[in-house]
C-alpha cells in the first residue's frame, strides 16, 4: 500500500491517499494485540508513513516514553525506526541524530544513523549521502546500502531534483569507480524512482541509447527507468 500511495498514485490523488494511509495505520496500532507482530509491523510501517503534524507529534512521544502501547518495547531497533521516520518527514535535524548515535554507538548505530541522515529533506544532508555512497570509495559496503535505500524519499520532490541528472552521469563510470557490488547497489537505489515522468523515461532511453557505460550498469538503470514506465501506467490509470 505505501508504494501504491508514494509511487501508483496519480499525483492529484496522493496527499489525500497519504494521510488516509497515515491514519489508517494509527487505527490499526491502536487496535494491534499487545506485544504481537501485528503491534510491531504496524508501529514500523506508522513511522514509514508520518508526515502530518500530528503523526510526527506521535513518533517524538514514542521515543521519548511520552508515548506508549501496551506490550510495545521500544528497543534499540524501534529506536532508530522512529529516528528515520522523523528524519524522512524533516521532524528531526543532525543534532538529534547525532544525539541518538551516542546512545548507539556501534556499527549497526553507525549504519541507522547514515540512513536517518539521507532520509532528510535537507540539501545539505543529500549532499553528504551522495558523496559517501558515489564518490567516496571507502564507505563501507552496508553503510553504502542502508544510505542508497534512504535517500530517494516521497515528499522531497525538490531537494532530490537534482539528482535526476547526477545519477545518469554518474551511471556512465561508477562501475569501474566503485566495483560490482557498491555500484550496483547505488544505481538500484539511487534511482528517480519518485520522480517518474514522460521527461524521465525519455531521458533515460537517451541515456541507454547513447551510454558506454558497462553493460551491467545499462542493466540497472534499464530496471529502474522499466520500473518508472509501470509506474506511470499506473498513475494514469488512476487518473481516469
Amino acid at each position: 500500500t505505501a508504494l501504491a500511495v508514494s509511487t501508483y498514485a496519480a499525483p492529484a490523488n496522493r496527499t489525500a491517499l497519504a494521510d488516509r494511509w497515515e491514519s489508517g495505520l494509527r487505527t490499526l496500532l491502536d487496535g494491534a494485540a499487545p506485544g504481537s507482530d501485528h503491534q510491531l509491523t504496524f508501529v514500523r510501517a506508522f513511522a514509514a508513513a508520518a508526515h502530518t503534524d500530528g503523526a510526527i507529534a506521535d513518533l517524538r512521544a514514542l521515543l521519548d516514553g511520552g508515548l506508549a502501547f501496551d506490550g510495545l518495547e521500544v528497543d534499540q531497533d524501534l529506536r532508530w525506526t522512529l529516528v528515520v521516520g522523523l528524519a524522512r518527514a524533516g521532524g528531526i535535524g543532525e543534532a538529534e541524530i547525532a544525539a541518538e548515535l551516542d546512545r548507539d554507538n556501534t556499527i549497526s548505530g553507525q549504519e541507522k544513523a547514515a540512513a536517518a541522515r539521507a532520509s532528510r529533506p535537507d540539501s545539505d544532508a543529500k549532499a553528504a549521502s551522495w558523496e559517501a555512497v558515489v564518490v567516496s570509495t571507502s564507505t563501507p559496503n552496508e553503510t553504502s546500502r542502508e544510505i542508497s535505500l534512504a535517500f530517494q524519499q516521497p515528499r522531497q520532490d525538490d531537494v532530490l531534483a537534482p539528482y535526476v541528472d547526477r545519477y545518469f552521469e554518474a551511471a556512465e563510470t561508477v562501475w569501474e569507480h566503485l566495483g560490482t557490488h557498491k555500484a550496483s547497489v547505488a544505481l538500484a537505489g539511487l534511482f528517480p524512482k519518485y520522480a517518474a515522468s514522460p521527461a524521465l523515461l525519455a531521458k533515460a532511453d537517451a541515456w541507454l541509447e547513447s551510454s558506454s557505460a558497462e553493460p551491467a550498469a545499462k542493466r540497472y538503470v534499464r530496471e529502474g527507468r522499466d520500473a518508472a514506465a509501470r509506474a506511470l501506467a499506473a498513475q494514469a490509470k488512476d487518473a481516469e
